[in-house]
């Protein structure tokens, strides 16, 4: 509110009442208050509810949330690190747009811009540890309390999904730096070292383990997204196979296809498709779950890290277009006679 007066004698006066009043009115607020207003801790989430909700917010760090939407190097696609740097794509727009990723599409890592997204992406994973490890911290804070407050079935679906979510953040800093420092739950001390890959996936799967022993068989409450057993025993798969445990992923992953929870689309466009028909196919094990329209006045949970890929010149969009196929991702799908790709 501001306060107009000719008078400055006048103006300086009341403006002095009206901050001795807030400081007052804040002193006594802080000192009777039972509980900090107006702010969530342990709490005033200690309930299902506020159980649920912050496994909920584990989910959500999948895909650029609050301070990790500065840069798109938080996208969960992963478009940057792999579809650019792979030569996959080419980071699109125009030369002064985005600057970063040119030093990351030509490996030129050492540079300020490229540390901004490396930064970006290591905030983002890191934030999604940390709300997988309160969750499962509250949990036990509920349970503890009020044995009762929580199904035992619920009880390990919630555990099960955030293990299983604290796993995946992991495996994503991995595949980014490889040796990495890992945090459980209990750790009270941030300070860790890193580990040696050779220690950071045995962590992963031992994680996955746990979270396969936790999780149902199919996504908890029916709702598309959850992490259920076999997403977390295909995602085992894929760790084995990215630590070169290569029988051993042959095990996992032929549990996973003889499960008959998978298959392959009808058709490969449906595969990456923008008709809700086709949204979490059969080909789908692990999908970031995005809402549109949901309130949130900027679409921030409308898959942010993705919203600058579309065409530029032409479309109805008049901005961006980022992540541009290459060349060289064409040249893979071409094949011979025979359907075999041209490139090998």
């Amino acid at each position: 509110m501001n306060i107009i007066s000719k008078n400055s004698l006048l103006r300086g006066s009341a403006l002095v009442i009206l901050a001795s009043a807030a400081i007052y009115g804040c002193n006594d607020f802080l000192q009777n208050a039972a509980e900090p207003q107006g702010s969530l801790n342990g709490a005033s989430l200690a309930s299902k509810d506020g159980v649920e909700g912050n496994l909920i917010a584990a989910y959500r760090t999948l895909d650029c949330a609050g301070s990790t939407t500065n840069e798109w190097g938080c996208a969960v696609s992963n478009w940057v690190f792999a579809g650019i740097a792979s030569d996959d794509a080419y980071k699109g727009s125009d030369a002064l747009d985005q600057p970063s990723i040119n030093d990351i599409e030509g490996y030129h890592w050492n540079t300020s811009p490229a540390g901004h997204y490396l930064n970006t992406k290591w905030v983002a994973v890191y934030e999604g540890v940390v709300r997988a490890n309160s969750t499962i911290r509250l949990l036990k804070q509920v349970v503890g309390a009020s044995p009762a407050a929580i199904s035992e079935a619920d009880q390990k679906g919630i555990e099960g999904e955030a293990i299983f979510l604290r796993a995946h953040y992991h495996f994503e800093a991995y595949r980014m730096w490889g040796n990495i420092p890992y945090f459980r739950e209990d750790d009270t001390d941030y300070r860790k070292a890193n580990e040696d890959t050779t220690a950071v996936i045995a962590d992963i799967i031992k994680d996955l383990d746990a979270a396969i022993a936790l999780l149902p068989d199919g996504p908890r409450n029916g709702q598309t997204g959850r992490a259920s057993v076999w997403t977390a025993k295909a995602y085992k798969g894929r760790v084995q196979v990215y630590a070169g445990q290569y029988a051993a992923a042959v095990t996992t992953l032929n549990e996973v296809r003889a499960s008959n929870n998978y298959g392959l689309e009808a058709s490969f466009d449906r595969v990456w498709t923008g008709v809700k028909t086709f949204y979490n196919g059969p080909e789908t094990i692990f999908a970031y779950q995005a809402s549109a329209n949901d309130g949130e006045p900027d679409g921030n949970n409308a898959n942010f890290g993705e919203r600058l890929n579309f065409p530029y010149s032409g479309s109805h969009f008049g901005c961006c277009g980022f992540n541009q196929p290459s060349y060289n991702l064409v040249n893979f799908y071409k094949v011979d006679a025979a359907g075999l790709p041209l490139v090998f």
